[in-house]
């Protein structure tokens, strides 16, 4: 998949972990299948924008909270 998808998946890791909910915890805040949450962590699928919302909306954390400069700067990406 592509640097950003891995990249979304990795800032995702980073908030719930940082939340301290399991996977299992954050799916269900999230209303969404575990597995699938393990898909997108991974950078294995391809998530839509509605998806991303539910995320976000899960971690308590805004668009711009999520995408933060350090994390998805043209920079950033690059480097990784």
């Amino acid at each position: 998949m592509s640097e950003i998808i891995e990249k979304i998946g990795e800032r995702i890791v980073e908030l719930r972990k940082k939340k301290g909910l399991s996977q299992q915890q954050f799916a269900y805040e999230a209303d969404m299948e575990r597995t699938y949450l393990n898909h997108i962590e991974k950078g294995r699928k391809n998530i839509s924008i509605a998806t991303l919302e539910k995320i976000t909306t899960g971690l308590g954390v805004s668009f711009a909270t999520f995408f933060g400069i350090e994390t998805f700067s043209a920079d950033a990406l690059q480097n990784s």
